[in-house]
């Protein structure tokens, strides 16, 4: 097992930073799923416990202790803060949409948790993250028949950490690993 894990680190890992999501929060998101097939919505959905709210998209790397540090110092700066769900809503794509349910809430807490965990990653030579920042849980990529679609499960959760996420392909799926959780000060 020791040498299972050198070898992990050893290598690069498709890595992500989120919030994760309480049993509850992804049985309201896995509910508002259900309906939008139901509602006739074609696509590649998301497996229940996929869901989170990215906050920082990393790639390929082994840095661990460097992205480690950067959460800490985040965190640090962070208090607890509420969220919650807050409807339908879908990037448009070339084949088809990505939908999504929006997070909304103590957003002024949320970006700034975002902008100084964009600036601890900068500081620690990641640079800055590809475009702007919208909080949300993805429920499945190149989605279409969902013109029209409408849900909002208004369920509430507390954010009192971060964590990061390795992205690996198992079994013909994707399987989000927590690599490390860091709770704010």
């Amino acid at each position: 097992r020791r040498q299972r894990q050198m070898c992990i680190r050893d290598r690069d890992m498709r890595l992500f930073i989120a919030i994760e999501l309480p049993e509850s929060v992804r049985r309201a998101v896995a509910g508002t799923s259900d309906a939008l097939r139901a509602f006739g919505a074609r696509g590649r959905f998301v497996p229940a416990e996929n869901y989170h709210v990215t906050l920082r998209f990393i790639g390929e790397s082994n840095a661990l202790s460097d992205l480690a540090d950067a959460m800490r110092d985040a965190a640090c700066d962070c208090r607890p803060f509420a969220l919650h769900l807050n409807g339908y809503g879908a990037f448009s794509g070339s084949g088809g949409n990505t939908g999504f349910v929006r997070v909304a809430g103590d957003k002024e807490e949320l970006f700034r948790l975002y902008e100084t965990l964009e600036a601890a990653l900068c500081d620690r030579g990641f640079g800055r993250g590809r475009g702007r920042f919208v909080p949300h849980i993805t429920l499945g990529r190149n989605i279409v028949g969902d013109e029209g679609f409408c849900s909002s499960p208004g369920e509430s959760f507390s954010v009192r950490q971060i964590t990061l996420f390795e992205s690996r392909r198992e079994r013909g799926g994707v399987l989000y690993v927590p690599l490390h959780r860091q709770p704010f000060c």
